[in-house]
């Protein structure tokens, strides 16, 4: 048998949510543990004529009658958010199964965040029957929100009974609080159908990342030069910037690579007296490798690493006359999002073929 439900007010209602913060996923604690300062900001009408009210279930029974109660006065919408683990019990358990479906049926609008994995996708995919579903990695959540009024975060236990605790509440501040949250994950997150496809495909979702820090940036060029099994493309648009990379031993790297795979490199940079030495025996030690100087000053200074024509990273030469490599380097832009790639190769291309076309040139 389920266990009863409570109501508390002032103190007692603060120390006892207290102690269910350590059941509580973030962000639902630092919500929680703000409640006493939201209690204090709008406190209940002494006279007990306010309609607000903050109740803490036990018990899988109970919460289940309650989530049904609720969906019985439900008008306009349900957002929730539910971890990647728990969408099985959302769309197996026929009750609340079959209380989504008649929120559809009357035209309620059902909207849920979750992180999709290959252990979920079918559990997902029954969800995506009944309710609007975006994909977020990590989340950690389980709450719902009522035509934006009422609002219930509960904890899964894993036990006998999955429900063991629940918090639900129509406190307007409360509330008001949870939907502002939930509209930024929303916001933040992916239709689920691209995530799902994604992975049955065996594909990688698009991105674009920013980086500072030059060790991860470093590093980021290492794995794609060691990752590549087709071709490399690099442009530096400074000489300073090649010599850089030699010093680094990443132009060593290159020739590793060049020594043990069946792949082709190509290099464009400028070339003066400290590099055309590099660059000589790079192309007559590997016939995979081939160079092409640089027709004309760039105006922007930067340094470009094409990986099979999939993955792109685009670091700028912050200060190309330091010393060090590590103070040269500013920010970078890596991505897989094939509009960015193509985007960075058809430059890399017409640079190439530029620099053959005034090769020929000079050899006539």
């Amino acid at each position: 048998m389920g266990a009863t439900y409570r109501e508390w007010e002032g103190d007692q209602l603060d120390d006892r949510l207290a102690t269910l913060l350590p059941y509580l996923p973030f962000p639902h604690c630092l919500i929680i543990t703000n409640l006493t300062v939201l209690r204090r900001q709008f406190p209940l009408n002494e006279t007990g004529s306010s309609s607000e009210r903050t109740e803490v279930l036990y018990g899988n029974d109970n919460i289940i009658k309650r989530t049904l109660e609720t969906f019985s006065r439900t008008k306009d919408g349900v957002d929730g958010c539910v971890e990647h683990t728990e969408v099985a019990m959302m769309v197996t358990y026929d009750a609340i199964w079959n209380g989504f479906l008649q929120l559809k049926r009357k035209g309620v609008r059902l909207r849920s965040v979750v992180e999709v994995t290959p252990d979920n996708i079918s559990y997902v995919k029954k969800q995506m029957e009944l309710f609007e579903v975006r994909h977020l990695t990590g989340v950690r959540s389980n709450f719902g929100i009522i035509d934006r009024k009422e609002c219930m975060l509960h904890s899964i236990s894993h036990e006998d009974e999955p429900l063991s605790h629940a918090i639900i509440t129509n406190a307007k501040a409360l509330v008001e609080a949870q939907q502002y949250l939930f509209e930024t994950l929303w916001n933040k997150a992916v239709p689920a159908e691209e995530v799902i496809r994604e992975i049955e495909e065996g594909m990688k979702p698009p991105f674009i990342e920013t980086l500072r820090d030059p060790h991860e940036i470093q590093k980021l060029g290492i794995e794609l030069v060691n990752s590549a099994k087709e071709e490399l493309f690099l442009l530096f648009s400074t000489a300073n910037s090649f010599r850089h990379q030699e010093g680094a031993e990443f132009i060593q790297l290159l020739r590793d690579v060049a020594s043990q795979k069946d792949i082709k490199i190509r290099i464009l940079t400028h070339i003066n007296n400290e590099t055309i030495g590099i660059l000589d025996e790079l192309v007559k030690s590997h016939t995979n490798i081939d160079v092409r100087p640089l027709p004309q000053t760039l105006q922007t200074r930067l340094t470009t690493l094409i990986a099979d024509r999939k993955y792109s990273l685009e670091v700028e030469v912050k200060h190309d006359t330091k010393d060090n490599l590590h103070g040269a380097i500013g920010l970078a832009t890596y991505s897989n999002s094939e509009s960015t790639v193509w985007t960075h190769t058809s430059i890399f291309e017409t640079l190439w073929i530029q620099a053959e076309i005034e090769e020929n040139q000079k050899i006539r």
